[in-house]
């Protein structure tokens, strides 16, 4: 990424971030788009691939993908149970490397509790390649007023 793009993309982020859910300054930054299936109640959250994104190996890091299957995990819930769960475990599997393209992470429930939630998110690329699988438990989170 061009410098002077970085800095648009960066001012754009900036001034556009907030504290509320598809608004943070890093979803933001990375350009994340979000959709909802209610028939399938399922997230997608999708992102260009960009250079931002790269290990030292010129690939997209595995911290990115756990973070986009992550993001579209919490939407999940933000979205069919319209309160805060907040993660208590993840585990990725990586099948295949991306330096180009588009990430495309989509997130379903395996078991949707009350309390806590398993859900299952499939990261692929636009060909439909299975990149990585991350399965997250989730954990009802109530601020205690004082």
């Amino acid at each position: 990424m061009e410098k002077q793009q970085f800095l648009k993309q960066a001012e754009y982020a900036y001034d556009s971030y907030d504290l509320k859910p598809e608004s943070i300054f890093m979803f933001k930054m990375f350009q994340f788009e979000f959709d909802y299936d209610d028939d399938a109640r399922s997230c997608t959250v999708s992102a260009p691939v960009t250079d931002l994104m790269f290990n030292p190996s010129g690939i997209v890091h595995g911290g990115i993908l756990t973070f986009i299957a992550d993001t579209a995990m919490g939407h999940l819930n933000f979205y069919f149970k319209n309160v805060q769960y907040v993660t208590l475990e993840l585990k990725t599997s990586y099948f295949k490397a991306v330096s180009t393209g588009k990430l495309v992470a989509t997130a379903r429930y395996i078991k949707d509790g009350y309390k806590v939630c398993f859900i299952e998110c499939d990261v692929r690329n636009e060909n439909g390649d299975l990149l990585c699988r991350t399965n997250g438990t989730f954990y009802r989170y109530e601020k205690k007023s004082t």
